[in-house]
Order: structure tokens, then C-alpha cells, then sequence
């Protein structure tokens, strides 16, 4: 099981400040000592992780901290335990916190966190197959967790109408650069230059993929150079001279 939202707490001194946000349920003081129990390293654990994140533009953060165990013997710390994150481990989809007591019988105990990143993107509204052409209604939104989705994937519709499907997209599945194409490498392509005045066109070769309003280079078929150009139809590229 896991825990889902933040635990709110209060003081564990009347004296102090320590651990403000700890409920006294969970952390209490005997002596000098400071009571912690499976509950309360949670929560200093998600609320360390929770602090460093920040959400993507236009979407929104949720960290989980992994349950221990419910049996497990309460810590006792003479001073405020520290929190931080375990070594080698990143602020990432998954990462673990160390909290540590550094008193002459300290201890070490590790929490898995779990970082959602979720942002509305662009999906396929049903299953799309390679060499079809996307219109706008084969597109929908769908919130996705960015920590699952290794390339860029697009937020705007009209950036993937017209294009190419490359590989097999599912339905529901966010659609990623690399999945589709307007201009696809090592096809042909028409190569617009253009001026107020004047517009020549060539045949040519795409020597990589592009969508509406990327740049891309391409091979002119018949004088070999290569040029980079913008992408602004289906198999079409322009250069302004």
C-alpha cells in the first residue's frame, strides 16, 4: 500500500520547533529524545521530496512515499534527525530518502518515493497504424505521467494533423516525436525557395524526420548539396531566400 496525500501535524515541543508538521501521535518527545514512527518517516520523507519538485507547465505534482512497515519498532533520536536523499538516488520517477540520526546510537532508515509528473497531452483517440495519415479527429488529450514517456510528446493538435503515423500507436497512448513524421527520412520531398517575388521548386531527399515548423536537412536531387529547410507541408520543406 501506499500513502497518497500529506499527513497534518503539529508540534512535537511546546518549547520548540522541532518537526513542526509531525502529528504527536506519530512523534513525540520522552526526555530528551525525539519518537518516530513508521508514520512520521513517511512524512518527513514526502514532505523532503515534495519541497524540490516543482510541477511542468500547466500540470501538476503528486509525490508518494512507500508504506513501511506498520510492526516496525519506533525511532528515537536525541537531536533532529537528518533528510536527505540516499546515495546516488535523483529527484526522478523513483527515488529514496535517507533520514539519518547522528547521535553516538544513531541509525539510518531509507524511504521509496514515488514522483508523478502529470501534464495534458496529445493522444491518439483510437488505435493508429503505421503509413496512416492523422487528421484531427484521430487526436485527443489525455493527462499522462511524463516520467513514463522518453520523448518529447506535443500539447498543440495542429502540430501532428497531416503527418505520417511511423509505428503503431495505441489507442489512448500519447503520441511522441519519434512516432510520427510530416517529412520522413529518406523520402522524397519538394523543396520550395521562395522569395517576395520569385518561387523555384525541387525535388529532393528528406535526411531526417520532421514535423510543421521544424528544421530539417534535405539533399537537392539534382545539384547533390544538402540545405537545411523548414518543414511546411506533407513532404514539403521551403527555404526563403
Amino acid at each position: 500500500m501506499i500513502v497518497r496525500k500529506s499527513l497534518l501535524i503539529s508540534s512535537i515541543f511546546a518549547i520548540t520547533t522541532l518537526f513542526i508538521g509531525l502529528s504527536p501521535n506519530h512523534a513525540q518527545a520522552q526526555g530528551n529524545d525525539v519518537r518516530l514512527d513508521y508514520k512520521a518517516l513517511q512524512t518527513l520523507a514526502h514532505d523532503f521530496v515534495r519541497s524540490r519538485v516543482s510541477a511542468p507547465e500547466n500540470g501538476r505534482i503528486d509525490v508518494v512515499a512507500n508504506n513501511l512497515d506498520p510492526r516496525m519498532t519506533p525511532k528515537r533520536c536525541a537531536t533532529t534527525p537528518d533528510v536527505g536523499l540516499a546515495s546516488n538516488a535523483r529527484l526522478d520517477g523513483y527515488t529514496t530518502v535517507e533520514i539519518k540520526c547522528s547521535t553516538a546510537n544513531g541509525w539510518r532508515t531509507y524511504v521509496p518515493v514515488r514522483i508523478y509528473r502529470y501534464k495534458n497531452v496529445v493522444t491518439a483517440s483510437g488505435p493508429m497504424t503505421p503509413g496512416q495519415m492523422i487528421s484531427e479527429s484521430d487526436l485527443t488529450f489525455a493527462e499522462v505521467d511524463l516520467n513514463q514517456i522518453r520523448s518529447n510528446v506535443y500539447t498543440e493538435k495542429e502540430l501532428l494533423v497531416g503527418a505520417r503515423v511511423k509505428k503503431r500507436i495505441g489507442a489512448g497512448q500519447a503520441i511522441r516525436a519519434t512516432d510520427t513524421c510530416l517529412v520522413c527520412e529518406d523520402q522524397t520531398v519538394t523543396i520550395v525557395a521562395q522569395s517576395k517575388a520569385l518561387r523555384i521548386t525541387a525535388d529532393g531527399k528528406a535526411l531526417a524526420d520532421g514535423l510543421k515548423g521544424e528544421s530539417v536537412v534535405v539533399k537537392n536531387a539534382r545539384s547533390g548539396k544538402s540545405i537545411e529547410a523548414v518543414v511546411t507541408g506533407l513532404n514539403e520543406v521551403t527555404v526563403n531566400l
